[in-house]
């Protein structure tokens, strides 16, 4: 099953059935309104979440296409708006089909740190780390959903859960199940730095 296979679920119940990974990336919106940059604020299975600087244009249920920037260059997904927040200037949008690569990037090596352990480093830090990482892993997820994950980013997903004292994401056999992992370790940071004891 592809990351971005549309269902037909209402989208009530589409906001609390997919699980949301909080994400900082920087995208672009264009639709037959305007544009506009934005950035992401979280991202799922089905779609975005994004903060629209120039949201005034954007009505629900209007088609959009989504350029978001990625490691290995830049991609266009389409999409239907399914929820617009003025007061927030937050734009919900559904995928509807498979995201097309814009020009060829580089593909970005990640490699094994051979760097010295050091102190332990403040939450927020590691947190700010973990949404870099997530950003990857939803790359990873969005262009190639049945692939066998990068061994690098398993590496680094356990090394920071490790950080934050919860469990790592193990081996998922694909991206899917890594993306899934990503959502579940920030929810269980989250939880450990709300009740520490």
């Amino acid at each position: 099953m592809s990351i971005l296979t549309p269902t037909p679920t209402p989208i009530a119940d589409e906001r609390r059935q997919w699980p949301r990974l909080p994400m900082d990336a920087d995208v672009t919106i264009t639709g037959a309104g305007g544009r506009s940059p934005a950035r992401t604020v979280n991202a799922s299975e089905r779609g975005l979440l994004l903060q629209v600087a120039d949201i005034g244009w954007i009505a629900e249920d209007a088609a959009l296409r989504v350029r978001i920037d990625l490691e290995g260059g830049p991609a266009d997904v389409p999409c239907d708006v399914v929820r617009v927040e003025i007061e927030r200037r937050w734009v919900a949008v559904r995928f509807t089909g498979p995201p097309e690569r814009v020009e060829r990037g580089p593909r970005r090596r990640v490699r094994k740190s051979r760097a010295a352990p050091k102190a332990a480093r403040p939450f927020a830090e590691v947190r700010a780390e973990l949404r870099s990482l997530a950003a990857l892993v939803y790359e990873q997820a969005l262009m190639d959903a049945g692939a066998a994950p990068v061994e690098t980013l398993l590496t680094w997903a356990d090394r920071l859960a490790t950080e934050l004292h919860v469990d790592g994401v193990a081996r998922p056999p694909d991206n899917r199940a890594l993306l899934h992992a990503m959502v579940r370790l920030s929810n269980d940071a989250d939880r450990v730095a709300a009740d520490p004891g």
